[in-house]
């Protein structure tokens, strides 16, 4: 193995699970904001301005839902990059307004988890979380084999795999 991988990118089919992930949350929104609507409508009707703040609320939320569908999710996905070195792992994310970035050594290392929830599964990537003793850094999008071979990539460079602690 190579001491250093290049840059890697995301899989494409991470920009359909964010969309489909934020769709989902601004429903989930929408469903709890109509609870004061509803007590407006039913109970309330002279309290006025519990309508008006809730539809407020729901107008900002779902114009910035659909902002980030439509536009946000190409520059998240342009901005997400790992880099895995023989010492180190260096997570980029960002987002419109702004661009970060993890170093993370691989000596810290504790725990190296693959995650996959039913969206992820149906569209074949899974995140990969590199778990060390202040945090836990995830690498999202990743196909199923990438996320896979990139965590046993993971346990080698950290030594943490001689300890008996993955089963392996």
């Amino acid at each position: 193995m190579s001491s250093t991988v290049s840059e890697q990118q995301l899989h494409p089919n991470v920009i359909p699970y964010w969309r489909i992930y934020r769709f989902l949350s601004i429903l989930k929104k929408t469903a709890l904001v109509s609870i004061p609507i509803a007590i407006h409508l039913l109970w309330l009707p002279q309290w006025k301005w519990i309508m008006y703040a809730a539809t407020a609320y729901l107008l900002f939320h779902w114009c910035k839902a659909l902002f980030y569908i439509f536009y946000g999710v190409r520059f998240s996905y342009a901005r997400r990059s790992y880099v895995l070195t023989s010492d180190e792992i260096i997570i980029r994310w960002g987002n419109i307004w702004s661009a970060h970035s993890s170093v993370i050594p691989l000596s810290r290392v504790l725990h190296v988890v693959i995650e996959q929830d039913v969206i992820q599964k149906k569209l074949g990537i899974s995140d990969l979380a590199i778990v060390t003793a202040g945090d836990a850094n995830y690498i999202l999008g990743l196909l199923e084999e990438d996320t896979t071979k990139l965590r046993r990539q993971v346990i080698e460079l950290a030594k943490i795999g001689d300890t008996g602690a993955y089963g392996e």
